[in-house]
């Protein structure tokens, strides 16, 4: 799905670690059951497993995770923190405390910004959008592809500004999508939705990692 080598193994989409064992879930609840899978080469698997916990991070430690995200922290994570501390540590590095109001019920709450690194997560992000796009539409995505995160917010000057450009985006894809049929046996951990805007146009696609995190990603046309 994302180059010409041959396929050695299957790579889940999105990486099986985002979906807790059942281990640390209720008695007789099973979320990793039906998950998609693609042919991969070992270099766009096996080898990208440190972009893939890095990117759990991101998603779990994000305030729109549901309880199922959030549970993931207090069992795997703290876990993995126990045996081996770096990454967290890296993924706090000049973190920030913060105060954030929730738009619905206008109460505010402390907690902590960090720094994402945006080359990192992106690179995630495609590849798993890539692997998607194969899943879904039976071929390679050939051309490039733009991804817009709707729920990591700007803590930098003019972030008012950022912020709102961001929601608004999110608004919009919401809109687009609201009647478009959602893909994934486990929505609670992930689901997806597609859209093909016609041979010549864009293909877009909005991912929900845990309900409340979104991301829109657009395939461009090659040329």
């Amino acid at each position: 799905y994302m180059c010409d080598k041959k396929s050695t193994s299957s790579e889940h989409v999105p990486p099986r670690c985002l979906f807790p064992k059942k281990k640390d879930l209720p008695a007789g609840v099973d979320l990793r059951k039906s998950l998609i899978t693609v042919p991969s080469c070992d270099l766009h698997n096996s080898m990208k497993s440190s972009d893939d916990e890095y990117l759990l991070y991101c998603l779990i430690m994000s305030i729109p995770s549901n309880k199922i995200g959030k549970n993931q922290f207090l069992t795997k994570i703290m876990r993995a923190i126990e045996r081996n501390p770096s990454l967290i540590k890296k993924y706090l590095h000049n973190h920030h405390n913060v105060v954030v109001e929730n738009m619905e019920t206008n109460e505010w709450s402390r907690s902590i910004g960090c720094q994402v690194d945006d080359q990192r997560f992106d690179k995630s992000i495609e590849q798993l959008s890539r692997a998607l796009y194969f899943h879904h539409f039976g071929v390679k995505a050939e051309g490039g592809v733009g991804i817009y995160p709707n729920f990591l917010l700007s803590m930098d000057e003019g972030y008012r500004d950022t912020n709102s450009t961001i929601a608004k985006m999110d608004t919009m894809s919401e809109s687009l999508f609201s009647k478009e049929k959602t893909h994934g046996e486990n929505p609670e951990v992930f689901k997806y939705c597609a859209v093909d805007l016609g041979k010549y146009e864009q293909k877009i696609f909005r991912l929900y990692f845990y309900e409340g995190n979104r991301v829109t990603v657009i395939f461009k046309n090659k040329g």
